[in-house]
């Protein structure tokens, strides 16, 4: 599947939004490398967002 929403978390790490706050809602650790984040700040990721959105748009 194709993200819809990728977000950046503090890891470095991108993960679709959703997915991503579900586990930081109850996880203090990346789910990457499962070691302890400095934060929970979550951050868009636009590049890829609009590289998925021109895909798409190729693709489908």
């Amino acid at each position: 599947d194709v993200m819809e929403d990728p977000w950046v978390a503090p890891d470095g790490y991108t993960y679709e939004r959703r997915a991503i706050e579900r586990w930081l809602s109850n996880q203090d650790t990346s789910p990457m490398t499962n070691l302890p984040l400095p934060n929970k700040n979550l951050v868009p990721n636009r590049a890829l967002s609009s590289a998925i959105s021109e895909w798409k748009s190729r693709n489908h």
